[in-house]
């Protein structure tokens, strides 16, 4: 009897153990099969924006700390800007990084640019096999991209040497920096055409980060303009004209006010001076709402959000008086969040 029953038991056992090996097989199998189904939708000739990151650099649990988005349109996929959080964040979104065709960086502060070594591997590792990730941004981008191509190389030989150049194929491996130049700030400069997609290369001001550009992306009929970090300027509603969407960064001067004030009064110095310098080079969400309504923009988008918006007061407080200006649709970038416009032509 004591043997019938252990016999019983070790095939309930088997049984499932069995079916929970088919249970996660299925799961696997039906997330691999979602991502591509994602891949492909991609694919439909429309223009898709992706926000991948929305946040600022302080702490924050509602968005990562960086920003940046990505651009699909036809076979183009460019990332603007790399910063950290943001190749876990592609990652469970969906996104295809192994079909990245080009980084665009604004400027080289660390919130803009720190994953990107992580993103240069996973890339490579994830579907790049015939040439290195291609980056672009102003003066001082080949120092950067030098920097990550030393930092990763001995982990790129790793990799080759236990999968071999057919799976890790080492021409791929690293990234090649192109520097962008802009002669004048007054004018946008097209520095990049492929398979219908013009980007032009504008100068923004985010001094002493400089040279800080923003890009405008035109695709069969569609603009969508990212402003990168800057301060308000003269120029910017002349780039962003007839935008249909405009991605800009914004920092509410009361609110980061009040936390340097506080930071001060529980004697924290350094991180009072940090907030109370901050906000000299960024918009604030009220001018961008004028920048918007100058360059006669339909969707003004707001990303790099300083201080972290928490709660409702903090959100009403951030957008307070930007509708009184601006008309037109107005969002508060969240990680995720996705636009696809459809193509005139």
């Amino acid at each position: 009897m004591k043997k019938q029953i252990f016999v019983l038991l070790v095939l309930v056992f088997c049984f499932h153990l069995t079916s929970c090996n088919n249970m996660t097989e299925s799961i696997i199998k039906k997330r691999m099969e979602q991502q591509q189904e994602q891949i492909t939708s991609f694919k439909d000739g429309r223009l898709h924006v992706i926000l991948v990151g929305t946040g600022g650099p302080l702490p924050n649990e509602k968005r990562i700390s960086a920003t940046s988005i990505a651009v699909i349109a036809g076979k183009e996929f460019i990332l603007v800007d790399v910063g950290p959080g943001v190749v876990r964040n592609m990652g469970l979104q969906g996104l295809p990084l192994g079909s990245i065709t080009a980084v665009f960086l604004t400027h080289f502060h660390s919130d803009h640019i720190s994953d990107l070594g992580e993103l240069a591997f996973m890339s490579w590792a994830q579907g790049r096999t015939r040439q290195k990730l291609m980056v672009f941004g102003p003066e001082g981008v080949k120092q950067v991209v030098n920097g990550y191509n030393i930092a990763y190389s001995l982990d790129s030989s790793y990799r080759v040497a236990h999968h071999g150049e057919e799976i890790m194929p080492s021409p791929a491996a690293g990234i090649v920096a192109n520097t962008l130049s802009i002669p004048d700030p007054k004018i946008d400069v097209p520095f990049y055409n492929h398979n219908g997609l013009i980007v032009s290369v504008f100068l923004v001001d985010h001094h002493p980060a400089e040279p800080a550009v923003g890009y405008r992306f035109e695709y069969k009929g569609k603009v969508v303009v990212i402003t990168g970090d800057t301060k308000k300027t003269e120029t910017l509603a002349n780039h962003a004209k007839a935008a249909d969407l405009f991605i800009c960064d914004a920092l509410d001067v009361k609110l980061v006010e009040t936390m340097s004030r506080v930071a001060a009064e529980t004697k924290q110095p350094r991180l009072a001076a940090q907030l109370h310098d901050i906000q000299d080079y960024h918009m604030t969400p009220v001018q961008a709402a004028e920048v918007a309504k100058k360059a006669g923009v339909r969707k003004l988008i707001f990303v790099h959000i300083v201080p972290p918006l928490t709660n409702f007061v903090a959100k009403n407080s951030f957008l307070a008086g930007v509708d009184d200006i601006y008309d037109g649709d107005i969002i508060l970038g969240e990680d995720g969040m996705t636009f696809s416009l459809n193509p005139q032509y």
